[in-house]
């Protein structure tokens, strides 16, 4: 059987909320290591993973390495009660799925939810293997706001480094957007190790942007027309990964 209870029950819904922009099915798994599940669209240009290792988790329990298919959308419903950073979540496995516990510490006040979810093998999908020439770290907001402004102006996004300056720049219909990114302004870290190029769609970089806002501290690593990876992590310790396939 199996059992695990993660600090930050806010920060859970958060994360499936981030998965729910792209699927409202998942394969939660557990394994000796961590819960993750992984997603990859149909026309492959996205992939999504969300993982907490085990050592955030505060208790965890498991005697096999089992997959659990569920709705995100029944875990949002008990979760969506946790409205202070001293609840917890605690899942159980069931004959039929899960049991979901959320429990606020302080108040000791508590709230169950049995799911339903098809019992799998552990989900075999893979990220891509590329090196990620360039790199860098920003508070989600500012990325949202980024992306917001390259999709008042075009489809697709042009990202670029050159020595000391990433560079998102869109044109179309005569009109230009371009956004200058340097280290301290307002890049918390930069890595450049070779000049780097890559175009990808503004509308799928809009929507995992918006996810980033959970996160002062995300990351972001391209290459020359490779995926692009976006990491990012909570306090607690969970974490949310994107990959988006370029356009070339």
């Amino acid at each position: 059987m199996i059992k695990a209870t993660y600090s930050s029950a806010k920060d859970f819904y958060s994360l499936l909320s981030g998965l729910l922009r792209v699927t409202d099915e998942i394969i939660l798994n557990f394994t000796e290591d961590s819960i993750f599940s992984r997603y990859l669209t149909d026309d492959k240009v996205l992939m999504v993973i969300f993982k907490i290792p085990k050592e955030y988790l505060e208790d965890y329990t498991i005697d096999k390495p089992l997959g659990i298919k569920i709705n995100i959308n029944d875990l949002k419903k008990i979760l969506g009660k946790a409205k202070t950073k001293s609840a917890t979540v605690t899942l159980e496995e069931t004959e039929a799925g899960l049991k979901v516990t959320v429990r606020d510490e302080k108040t000791g006040t508590r709230s169950n939810i049995y799911i339903k979810g098809e019992k799998t093998s552990i989900d075999q999908l893979t990220e891509p293997k590329v090196n990620l020439s360039v790199t860098f770290t920003t508070d989600g907001d500012i990325l949202k706001d980024i992306a917001r402004d390259l999709s008042l102006v075009g489809e697709e996004v042009e990202i670029s480094a050159d020595e000391n300056t990433v560079t998102l720049s869109t044109e179309e219909a005569g009109r230009t957007y371009k956004s200058l990114l340097r280290q301290d302004k307002p890049l918390k870290s930069l890595n450049i190790e070779s000049p780097s190029k890559a175009v990808y769609s503004i509308e799928v970089l809009k929507d995992v942007f918006k996810v980033t806002t959970i996160s002062q501290n995300v990351t972001v690593g391209f290459g020359n027309n490779i995926p692009m990876r976006i990491e990012v992590p909570t306090d607690s310790g969970g974490q949310l990964i994107f990959w988006i396939a370029p356009r070339l």
